[in-house]
Formats: structure tokens, C-alpha cells, sequence
């Protein structure tokens, strides 16, 4: 047989190459922790607070020895997923909540997996899945840290409105009706007040606090909704005039209002305050020569026609002036049962109109020679 001979220098390049091999092999060991995998499925469409929102964790455990699974969730925004749920935990313990604890979910050597976990929203906003496949109590991290986000809305409102007669009689009891559809139980909120008070509140909880005069339609623990389109119903009477009805969708928290609604609605036929011009007589004069002359004011915008009237006993003259720029003026001559008196009595009124209400303005002027 023929012997093909090796160089002294390829020879240890061989045996270099093989020792490298064989050292490579004694530190990967059996283990193949590499090759372990952990994912997160979102299996739910729309998160929505106080709803549970349901993942699949999914993967396989390449390693030697058993292991586990462990996820948590936390309000996004703020640190990346550490390198293990001992580590994670540890560092933000107020703000992570375990959905997969350690040991709950063993995966043996060798094996996939697929577990399901649920987590149930406390308020909207967006938030961060973190998970580890561990080779046992939270440490030594085999696959991950595997993160997911989602973003968790409020409860839906598909309807609020509120609706009364169209004829509202004075102290005579009337009927108020909620149609509501909401796709969790809610609760429902409205307080009837003056229309001359200030704006409904933003919250019911907040109106109670600020102590105002209402009357309570729907309060605590009065009515709660689900579903629908459902109608609720509160009875009342009130005397003549304007009011609003203040009415709020609130949960599943206190105080998180999910809709609310305001309705203006009059009892009788409430009087309208108008107004005055604002009447003044800043100078009069009468003389038995020259008569009566006399100049005043009014508020500003306001313009239109004044009866000027000057009167001694039941003996009277008459006239009409303008008003306009803030002002007024005019003269008039004394009548003839003013010939013996020592006044005079000067009257400006304002008959009214549907802007302003009527006013009138008197003062009484000695009568000069």
C-alpha cells in the first residue's frame, strides 16, 4: 500500500483544527440553549378596559433540562423588558403584573409549547407585554425577553340621549327618558338644574361636590346599564322656567365619565328679564319765560323713542326726543296750571320693546321767572 505523507507543518495545522473542533463541541454541550424560542400572540382584536385581553405564548424548549415560562405586563412608555423576570420584577415591582408566574407553566426538555394567559386592563392607555422562557425560578434566561404592546380603550357608548314632552305644565309631574347601549355594565347619572347656573359639571361626582340647587333624577346606585339600545326613566316637577338636564355615563371606575349629555328644556312659559335703558336725568330747568328744557343718559347701544311729560297738579304737556349715543335732550313748554305753582314735574319714560323693558325717570324743578 502506498502511504501518502503529511507535511510537518499541514500536521499541525490538522491537529489545531481539530482540537478547536472538539472544544467548540465540550461548550455547547447537550444544552442548546439557542435554539430555545418563546413568541407572543395578541389574540384579542380590540383591548378594552376592564375586559380581559387573552395571548397565546408559544414556543420550544431546546435544552437539556426542563423549564418555564413567565410573562408580565406593565404600562408601556417606560423601561425595555430586562433579561429576566427575576431582574424585571425585582427592578419595577410596583408597576409589573405577573400573568404568567414561575413554575406555573413547565416545559419539558426538548418540547414546544403553547400556553394561554389573560390580563384585564385597569384604565385605557397603551401597554407592554414582557415574557421569558427561564431554565427555572425567574433565572437563566433560555429565549427572550419576548415583548409585545397593545393599546387598551375605554367601554364603548353606542347611544346616550335624553328626551322629555314637548309640553312642560308648571308643578305638574312629567316623565324623563335615558336611551342607553353600552357594551359593559355602566352606570347612569343625571341631576336637573337652573339654565342660570353654571354649566353641567364634568363629572356626577363632581357636581355633588359643589353642593349647587338641583334636584337629583338618577343617583348613586339608582341605575345601571348594560347593553341595549335599553331606556331608563326619572320622574320630576318643577315650577315655570328654564332648565338644563345634566346627564353622565361613568365606569367601570368612579368618576371615568364614557359619555355625557346636556338638555335644555323650559317648564310653562318662564318671563323673559329685559334689560332697562338705564334712564337718567343729569339737568333740568323751567322758567315762566322759556319753558322746560332737560338732557340725560342712557346705556350704551341703547336707542329709541322717550315721552317727556312736565305736569303742575293734573295740568300736564307733552312731547317725544330720541335717544341715541348715550343721550338725550329736549324742550318743552310749562303748561297752563303752572302759571300759579312754584314746580314743576318732569317725567321721561320708555314704553318698552323686545330688547329692552320699559323705565321712566321723574324729578320736579322749581319754575324760575
Amino acid at each position: 500500500m502506498r502511504v501518502r505523507l503529511v507535511p510537518r507543518r499541514a500536521r499541525g495545522a490538522a491537529l489545531t483544527a481539530a482540537v478547536t473542533a472538539l472544544a467548540a463541541g465540550c461548550l455547547a454541550g447537550p444544552a442548546m440553549a439557542a435554539d430555545s424560542t418563546i413568541s407572543i400572540a395578541n389574540d384579542t382584536t380590540t383591548p378594552e378596559q376592564a375586559v380581559p385581553v387573552d395571548f397565546t405564548l408559544s414556543g420550544s424548549n431546546a435544552s437539556a433540562s426542563a423549564a418555564e415560562v413567565d410573562a408580565i405586563v406593565r404600562p408601556a412608555g417606560g423601561h425595555a423588558c430586562l433579561s429576566t423576570y427575576q431582574e424585571d420584577t425585582t427592578t419595577f415591582p410596583g408597576e409589573d403584573m405577573t400573568i404568567v408566574a414561575p413554575s406555573a407553566d413547565p416545559v419539558a426538555s426538548g418540547a414546544g409549547y403553547q400556553f394561554a394567559a389573560a390580563y384585564k386592563p385597569p384604565s385605557p392607555g397603551d401597554y407592554q407585554v414582557c415574557a421569558w422562557l427561564d431554565a427555572g425560578s425567574g433565572t437563566g434566561t433560555l429565549a427572550g425577553p419576548e415583548t409585545a404592546t397593545f393599546t387598551a380603550v375605554g367601554p364603548q357608548v353606542g347611544q346616550l340621549s335624553v328626551t322629555v314632552p314637548k309640553t312642560l305644565t308648571p308643578n305638574v309631574a312629567f316623565q324623563i327618558g335615558y336611551t342607553t347601549q353600552t357594551d359593559q355594565q355602566l352606570e347612569l347619572f343625571s341631576v336637573l338644574q337652573s339654565a342660570s347656573q353654571a354649566p353641567c359639571a364634568s363629572s356626577f361626582e363632581l357636581d355633588q361636590q359643589q353642593h349647587r340647587p338641583e334636584t337629583t333624577l338618577l343617583g348613586i346606585g339608582s341605575s345601571q346599564i348594560f347593553g341595549g339600545p335599553v331606556t331608563s326613566t326619572a320622574t320630576t316637577k318643577q315650577s315655570t322656567g328654564s332648565y338644563i338636564i345634566c346627564t353622565w355615563i361613568e365606569g367601570p371606575n368612579a368618576s371615568e365619565v364614557d359619555d355625557s349629555n346636556t338638555t335644555a328644556i323650559t317648564v310653562g312659559t318662564p318671563v323673559v328679564s329685559l334689560p332697562k335703558p338705564g334712564l337718567k336725568l343729569t339737568r333740568a330747568s323751567a322758567s315762566r319765560r322759556h319753558g322746560v328744557s332737560l338732557a340725560g343718559s342712557v346705556v350704551s347701544g341703547f336707542a329709541g323713542r322717550l315721552s317727556v311729560v312736565a305736569a303742575c297738579g293734573r295740568a300736564s304737556s307733552r312731547r317725544t326726543t330720541t335717544a341715541g349715543k348715550r343721550r338725550f335732550s329736549a324742550t318743552i313748554g310749562l303748561p297752563r296750571g303752572c302759571s300759579t305753582a312754584g314746580k314743576v314735574k318732569l317725567t321721561v319714560s320708555f314704553a318698552g320693546s323686545h330688547t329692552y323693558a320699559k323705565q321712566s325717570v321723574s324729578r320736579s324743578v322749581a319754575i324760575r321767572r
